[in-house]
């Protein structure tokens, strides 16, 4: 089935970009030749490839001289050059852009929470004049709270590398995540020298919807509004009640979990749906990986099965990197290894009967279009009559026979 979702869309993200570069630079007063860092993250971000090109271009054209600097924590291995390869298969280009990634892993602590927690910070971000932070905004995978996935988070977590993202994560088992990051931020925002923000709101087809510039000092108060605004466009899957979800990849840059667990509905618990979540899922397949997660398969422990092509693409040790310094291992766990579609299809009708309510999607960034078992049509109508319909007849059948 193919579904239609109705949201906004920025046209012209070039002049977008461009007009909201020069009101962050216009407050501040830089000599020319001053070095910006440009922090960029691993997320399959919407048009992002074209974000950071207007804004390495908008940079220059202003006098200034840009560099790359990775804000992803522990991703890409934790290393050097695992960081670089992940925003070249974002399709971020350096020699195109002809600047430099400044991607070294090492970490200065400028500060200490009220709760004791060190904040480290990337020492290639503190060698910069200014410092511009590009990320999306959105509901974590995981944590819940006024702030999630943003700007707060990759200026905390994402700038303070491995160091910093197993310090946060190891606190936040005891500390609200919410308050935090929001304190980390404070004093991130205090003692280095962070310009502000550009703020990518998403629409629920995968475009971008809404581009904020944010200041330094107003991106704490400004934040839990953007994240609200981004929750309101979070793409739904098309049913509530889900015995098998098959997902054909995941990813890191499709979300930091590989799949979206507040698409999936698996937020609160890895195999468990929660009253809170949208949808109900019992079992959950995946297929494979995206090629842009280079092996990174943090989220593969979340479903219930997989199969022998999806495991051979995984490099457990980034996984397994990944997944700890998130403190999050079960993410990084092996479900049940099964030959091919068709024997998952027959241990799910074990589990949950032949009558499977099946959902197929390519992956949680990519809802457009969707298969549909013929037990999911009712339900399917009721939330959603106006998508077109292609699903198959039987399709346990079919994948039983082949499909």
């Amino acid at each position: 089935m193919k579904r239609q979702f109705d949201g906004p869309v920025v046209d012209d993200l070039q002049t977008e970009v461009k007009t909201s570069i020069n009101a962050l630079l216009a407050n501040h007063k830089f000599v020319p030749g001053a070095k910006i860092g440009i922090a960029v993250g691993s997320r399959g971000i919407a048009s992002l490839a074209t974000s950071i090109k207007a804004i390495v271009l908008e940079v220059r054209n202003s006098g200034f001289k840009p560099f790359l600097i990775p804000a992803m924590g522990s991703h890409g291995g934790a290393t050097p050059a695992g960081q670089r390869q992940i925003l070249q298969n974002l399709g971020i280009n350096f020699s195109e852009l002809n600047m430099e990634c400044l991607a070294e892993m090492s970490t200065s602590v400028i500060g200490t929470t009220s709760d004791d927690v060190p904040v480290h910070f990337a020492q290639t971000a503190m060698g910069m004049d200014g410092l511009l932070i590009c990320n999306r905004i959105k509901p974590h995978t995981r944590f819940t709270g006024n702030v999630q996935s943003g700007l707060l988070k990759m200026m905390t977590v994402g700038l303070g590398k491995e160091n910093g993202a197993a310090t946060y994560h190891r606190a936040e088992r005891e500390l609200e995540f919410d308050n935090l990051i929001r304190e980390a931020a404070g004093i991130i925002i205090e003692k280095t020298p962070i310009i502000g923000g550009i703020a990518l709101i998403e629409n629920q087809s995968k475009q971008i919807a809404e581009l904020i510039s944010v200041p330094a000092h107003e991106m704490i108060d400004r934040e839990p509004a953007l994240l609200k605004r981004a929750s309101e466009l979070v793409p739904r899957l098309p049913l509530q009640k889900i015995d098998l979800l098959i997902v054909d990849e995941i990813g890191k840059e499709v979300s930091g979990t590989g799949m979206d667990t507040n698409v999936v509905g698996r937020k609160f618990n890895d195999h468990v749906s929660h009253p809170q979540d949208w949808c109900q899922t019992s079992l959950i397949y995946i297929r494979g990986l995206t090629c842009a997660t280079a092996g990174n398969a943090t989220g593969i422990g979340m479903a219930e099965f997989t199969n022998p092509e999806a495991v051979a693409q995984v490099d457990w040790v980034k996984t397994r990197i990944n997944s700890i310094t998130a403190g999050h291992p079960t993410a990084a766990m092996c479900p049940v290894i099964l030959d091919d579609d068709k024997a998952v299809i027959e241990a799910a009708m074990q589990i949950a009967g032949e009558n499977l309510q099946i959902l197929h999607i390519r992956n949680t960034a990519q809802l457009n279009e969707v298969y549909v078992s013929q037990s999911g049509l009712e339900e399917l109508q009721q939330l959603e009559p106006s998508c077109i319909s292609s699903s198959c007849d039987n399709y346990c059948g079919e994948y039983l026979h082949g499909f």
